[in-house]
């Protein structure tokens, strides 16, 4: 467990419909009631705000630009953060979910598949192991091998997934797990509270009175 104070990191642009990053923040200090939050990207306010190096068109390169803005202006370890996870009591940051291989899907949109297809590309040509972490959970990543990986690949430009790069390059000690992204079940959400400590919601969450009220009061 994670004795010195958290640091959360959170790659963030404000979506058309809003974002539910402040409550995100709340379940999280609730978790961490010490820790720092580093918002890199569109500002909000009572943070720590950063402007990234560098921004993209490209959805895993403008994360992957402003976790490293972070990683190479604020360095340490963190906890890799997006607005739309929620952690409970139970959430435990050494513990890293895995579900399955990464694999082209074709329900999955074009733009994920690419990022996939890219990922899967570069992990093999390094000779590494292709696990799927793309489990919408909250990871821990150390800034100085985020860099050094990341100088190491050619990846401005080309969609990938900045979690299974790292985690399988690293070889990071994972446990089978599932996705933990919902739509809008809520005991879904406690359940995945429960056995995981962490859940994350889709937009269609934020659409539901019902929904809203569990993220305010639970």
């Amino acid at each position: 467990m994670y004795f010195c104070s958290m640091i959360l990191v959170y790659p963030h642009k404000q979506g058309k419909e809003g974002s539910t990053i402040q409550h995100s923040i709340n379940w999280a200090l609730k978790r961490y009631p010490n820790a720092e939050v580093y918002i890199i990207g569109d500002h909000v306010r009572g943070y720590n705000n950063i402007i990234p190096d560098a921004r993209s068109s490209v959805r895993g390169c403008d994360v992957t630009h402003k976790l490293l803005t972070f990683a190479r202006h604020i360095g340490d370890k963190f906890l890799y953060m997006n607005d739309d996870f929620f952690l409970g009591p139970k959430f435990n940051e050494d513990i890293v979910l895995s579900n399955g291989n990464l694999m082209i899907n074709d329900l999955h949109a074009p733009t994920y598949q690419e990022a996939c297809q890219n990922t899967m590309d570069v992990l093999k040509a390094m000779g590494c192991t292709t696990i799927n972490f793309e489990c919408h959970q909250p990871v821990m990543m150390d800034s100085q091998k985020l860099i050094e990986l990341f100088n190491s690949i050619s990846w401005d430009g080309h969609n990938h997934f900045v979690k299974s790069l790292y985690l399988n390059y690293y070889q990071v000690p994972h446990s089978p797990g599932q996705n933990l992204k919902l739509g809008s079940d809520i005991k879904k959400a406690q359940q995945l509270l429960d056995l995981y400590g962490s859940f994350s919601c889709s937009d269609q969450w934020m659409r539901g009175n019902t929904q809203v009220k569990f993220l305010t009061t639970h």
